[in-house]
C-alpha cells in the first residue's frame, strides 16, 4: 500500500489529492448538507456558473446575509435565510449547503406577525405605528395602502436623481422608500407597474454590502446584482427597485420619474 502511494505521488497526483481532501474538510467545518432544494427567486442573492464548488461556497462565506448555497451542474446559487424549501425524497442527491455559523436577522414574517398581533386601524387615514404600538394619523400629503398597514406613503412624479429624491422626501417630512419586506416589494409591483424608483440605500466603496440606514442588509436583488459597474471602479453606488420588485445597483446620478417617500 505504501509503495502504491509513493508511486501515485511520483505521478504528481499526491498534491492534488491533498488539496481536494483539504477542500472537502473545509466544507464540513463551515457548511452542512441539507435534505431540501430551493426554488425561490425572492430570496436569491446571486446566481452564476462556476465549475468550482469550493469557490461557490467561499462566495457565500463572504456575504454575511447568505445562509444557503445550492450547487448543481456547475450552477452556483446563493440564498438568504428567507428561502422557501422543498423536501427531497430519500434517493435524491443533496445539493444544498447551509452555513453553520449565521447571525439570523428578523425576517419578513416577523414583521407581519407583529402587525397582525397588534391589530389594524379602522380609520383609513391612520396607520399602525410600530414605534408606539398605536394608531397614528398619516402626515399631510401621505396616504396608507390597505396592503401595508404600518406605513404611509407619498408619491411624486418628476425626474430626480438619488440625492434629489432623498432631499425631496425629507422636505415632505418623510424618508426615501425602504421596502425591506416581500410584501412592500410586492406592493410596488402592484401599484407602480413598469416603473423604477430609488430606494434608501447607497454605498461609498466597491464591494461594500448594501444596507438600510438602520444597519440591516438589503435582500431581494435581481440575479447577478449588485455588480457595482465596470471593474475597478464604483460607477453604480445606489439602489433602485425595478418593475419586477427586485433591487439593482445604478449610478446615483441617474434620473427616474417616480419618487416614493414613506412615513412611519
Amino acid at each position: 500500500m505504501i509503495s502504491l502511494l509513493r508511486f501515485i505521488c511520483t505521478l504528481g497526483i499526491c498534491s492534488s489529492l491533498f488539496i481536494v481532501t483539504q477542500a472537502n474538510d473545509s466544507y464540513s467545518d463551515t457548511f452542512r448538507l441539507k435534505d431540501f432544494t430551493i426554488k425561490d427567486n425572492n430570496s436569491l442573492i446571486l446566481n452564476i456558473t462556476n465549475r468550482n464548488k469550493f469557490i461557490c461556497l467561499q462566495k457565500c462565506l463572504m456575504i454575511s446575509y447568505c445562509l444557503y448555497v445550492q450547487y448543481e451542474r456547475n450552477n452556483c446559487s446563493l440564498y438568504t435565510q428567507d428561502a422557501l424549501k422543498n423536501n427531497l425524497n430519500s434517493t435524491s442527491v443533496k445539493t444544498v449547503y447551509e452555513k453553520k455559523k449565521f447571525n439570523f436577522q428578523e425576517g419578513d414574517t416577523d414583521n407581519i406577525n407583529q402587525i397582525e398581533s397588534n391589530g389594524t386601524c379602522l380609520n383609513s387615514s391612520e396607520f399602525w405605528s410600530l414605534k408606539t404600538n398605536s394608531c397614528k394619523p398619516c402626515i399631510s400629503g401621505f396616504l396608507k395602502y390597505s396592503e401595508i398597514s404600518f406605513l404611509c406613503y407619498h408619491i411624486q412624479t418628476g425626474l430626480k436623481n438619488f440625492s434629489g429624491s432623498k432631499l425631496y422626501c425629507q422636505s415632505k417630512g418623510g424618508i426615501l422608500f425602504r421596502p425591506k419586506t416581500q410584501n412592500e416589494r410586492y406592493l410596488f409591483v402592484q401599484k407602480f407597474p413598469l416603473k423604477t424608483a430609488f430606494v434608501d440605500s447607497q454605498i461609498k466603496i466597491r464591494g461594500e454590502i448594501y444596507k438600510w440606514p438602520d444597519g440591516k442588509s438589503v435582500i431581494g436583488f435581481s440575479p447577478l446584482e449588485p455588480n457595482y459597474g465596470p471593474i475597478f471602479s464604483l460607477m453604480e453606488n445606489s439602489l433602485i427597485i425595478s418593475a419586477n420588485g427586485f433591487f439593482s445597483d445604478v449610478s446615483g446620478n441617474n434620473n427616474y420619474d417616480l419618487t416614493i417617500c414613506q412615513y412611519d
